[in-house]
């Protein structure tokens, strides 16, 4: 299943209590990765070592761009 950004969205949301409740120190970001792994393997016919690489390997791409905006921001700062 690939999720509509309106399910991912829809699903962040609806984490966001859990966040709260918890004290979670997660960002939207990283709501919505939860949020698409959620929704990407929730009837997945994959094994658990499977789901569990996929989702690392998301983990990862995901590491990859934020380190990417961040540098992006860094070497391009905002005029304030």
């Amino acid at each position: 299943m690939n999720p509509s950004p309106e399910q991912v969205e829809r699903g962040a949301g609806a984490l966001i209590p859990f966040a709260q409740e918890w004290n979670l120190p997660l960002n939207p970001e990283d709501l919505h990765e939860l949020a698409y792994a959620v929704l990407v393997h929730h009837d997945s016919d994959a094994s658990w070592d499977e789901i569990g690489a996929a989702v690392r390997a998301q983990i990862a791409d995901a590491r990859r761009r934020h380190e990417m905006l961040d540098t992006r921001r860094r070497e391009h700062p905002a005029a304030e």
